[in-house]
């Protein structure tokens, strides 16, 4: 079978196709990524071949930045943590710009000649190109359209049909499936999907990576707590430093400092990857800053995950059955926030001060309700079936629309 997959976003956005991917290329099935530089670095190990034929993701996260800071300058409201942005995706996936950018990638999807594609969930160019060639399409569940309603999510093919000369296979954006990698019973959706394809996920370390010596040999005799600023903010840090305005509501360096001070004043040993962001902030002994860390191995012996809510962050954090504290920043943040307080799995800070995440921190650390309730969870993504299965599965969908 020869699968062809999408995605254009941040980083962080591939690693989510990469148990996946790697279950079809053990089967023996080829892949091809379609995608922009910034992502490559995500798939370099993998056994794919890469085209970046699509716009740096740079570019589009700067256009979006700009523009949230030019309405917020005209008094315009640009954050939100609305529970559904099913309006917003219909209105964003209407635009004429899709097209525009669209020629390139169906032009390498034909020469490909793909049995299945796999896209990202927020990418309108596979779902186009998928459409126009007829093949059925899968989608990587994460990000903001968790929230969204499929009972009133548009079909884009209402808008770029016409112009394309495609009626399409009226299953609409996700209407074959979408992978996740969260058991049903602590699923993240607002709404129930009709075809729902979970799988276990594995521990997801890059080829020949492991545990960094320095951290097996830090003090155990307090818990672990791992912070994770995420692939954004850095992105974001790195426009802003080239200039680029942000919106009052992204602020890298304040977001850093806060991880930083909060830590400091937990009885823990801390370890927190910035990606870059506020290498020199003071901070207390047991604070340890770096760039980067291998982020599930680090989870698996981690005593509690300081995050922003983001998806793959949380599913990798269930998948070891680590307590949370959230500090939720826009998108799908703060659902995932009030989710992660429901299910029992850790806490949302009550509000973005040091002492309010210093708080939540020392309560989820400090009450072993949390850490049963993480590791039930674990029971319950190690009870899913293997990603390993998911080939068959994906096989089928191909050859039941051939």
């Amino acid at each position: 079978m020869r699968v062809l997959a999408t995605v254009n976003a941040s980083p962080s956005h591939a690693r989510k196709f990469v148990p996946l991917v790697r279950a079809l290329t053990d089967a023996g099935h080829e892949v091809h990524f379609i995608t922009s530089a910034p992502v490559v670095k995500e798939l370099a190990r993998e056994k794919v071949g890469i085209s970046t034929l699509m716009p740096n993701a740079y570019d589009g996260l700067k256009a979006m930045l700009q523009g949230m800071a030019a309405a917020e300058a005209a008094g315009v409201e640009t954050s939100t943590d609305a529970t559904d942005h099913t309006e917003g995706f219909n209105a964003l996936f209407a635009f004429d710009f899709w097209r525009e950018l669209l020629p390139p990638v169906t032009e390498a999807a034909r020469e490909f000649k793909p049995d299945l594609l796999l896209r990202d969930d927020f990418d309108l160019l596979g779902y186009l190109a998928a459409e126009q060639l007829g093949v059925p399409h899968v989608t990587m569940s994460g990000g903001s359209t968790i929230l969204l309603d499929p009972a009133r999510l548009a079909d884009p093919l209402d808008a770029h049909g016409a112009a394309l000369g495609v009626t399409g296979s009226g299953r609409g954006l996700y209407g074959f499936g979408r992978v996740d990698y969260v058991p049903a019973e602590l699923s993240f959706t607002a709404h129930p999907w009709p075809v729902e394809l979970r799988y276990r996920q594995p521990v997801l370390a890059r080829h020949g990576e492991s545990l960094p010596p320095w951290i097996a040999e830090l003090p155990a005799d307090k818990p672990l707590v791992y912070a994770a600023l995420g692939t954004s903010l850095p992105m974001q840090a790195e426009l802003q430093q080239q200039g680029v305005t942000l919106p009052s509501s992204i602020r890298p360096e304040h977001e850093a400092r806060l991880i930083v001070e909060a830590l400091s004043e937990v009885d823990c040993v801390a370890l927190v990857a910035s990606g870059g962001i506020g290498a020199d902030l003071p901070r207390a002994p047991h604070v340890h800053l770096v760039d980067s860390v291998p982020q599930p191995l680090v989870l698996e012996v981690a005593d509690l995950f300081l995050n922003h809510g983001g998806y793959n962050g949380i599913r990798e954090a269930l998948r070891s059955g680590v307590p949370m504290v959230v500090c939720p920043q826009g998108a799908d943040q703060p659902h995932n926030a009030r989710r992660i307080a429901e299910l029992g799995l850790g806490l949302q800070a009550a509000d973005a001060t040091a002492e309010a995440v210093a708080r939540a921190c020392g309560a989820v650390l400090g009450d072993g309700a949390f850490a049963h309730r993480a590791a039930e969870a674990k029971r319950k993504v190690l009870a899913m079936p293997g990603v390993e299965t998911a080939p068959a599965q994906l096989e089928r969908i191909a050859s039941d629309h051939a």
